[in-house]
C-alpha cells in the first residue's frame, strides 16, 4: 500500500453493554478511539503510515459509554472500496481500547456482526 493511502472506516455499529457511569465518555469518543487504533495496526503492520477517514454515516451518537461497549468495524480500500481489514474492538467506558479482535476478511460485514448476537 502507499504511503499516503488513506483509509475509510465503513459501516460501523455498536452493541451497547450495561450501566453508564458518571465519568464516561461518549460513544462517538469511543468510536473514534477504536477506529485510531484500527488504523495504527494496519499502518504498522503495513510499513506505511495511514489516514484515518470516517464514514460520516458512522455516527454512534452522544450516549455515554458503558463499561464495556464494542465496536465492530471495516476498513476499506479508497480506491477499489475493497475491504481491507476488519475489527471487533472493545473499549472501556472512558474510551480506552482495551481489546482489538481481528475478524477474517470474509467473516460478516460490521453491521450484521453488530446485529448478530452470538
Amino acid at each position: 500500500m502507499s504511503k499516503n493511502r488513506i483509509l475509510k472506516t465503513g459501516l460501523v455499529l455498536a452493541i451497547a453493554s450495561v450501566s453508564v457511569h458518571g465519568h464516561a465518555a461518549t460513544r462517538q469518543a469511543g468510536l473514534e478511539a477504536c477506529a485510531e487504533a484500527m488504523v495504527n495496526g494496519l499502518a504498522e503492520s503495513q510499513g506505511a503510515p495511514m489516514v484515518l477517514n470516517l464514514d460520516p454515516e458512522s455516527t454512534p451518537g452522544t450516549r455515554k459509554l458503558s463499561s464495556r461497549d464494542v465496536f465492530h468495524l471495516d476498513a476499506y480500500d479508497p480506491d477499489s472500496d475493497e475491504v481491507i481489514a476488519r475489527t471487533d474492538c472493545v473499549v472501556d467506558s472512558r474510551a480506552k481500547v482495551i481489546r482489538l479482535i481481528e475478524v477474517p476478511l470474509d467473516g460478516p460485514e460490521a453491521r450484521i456482526r453488530a446485529t448478530t448476537l452470538n
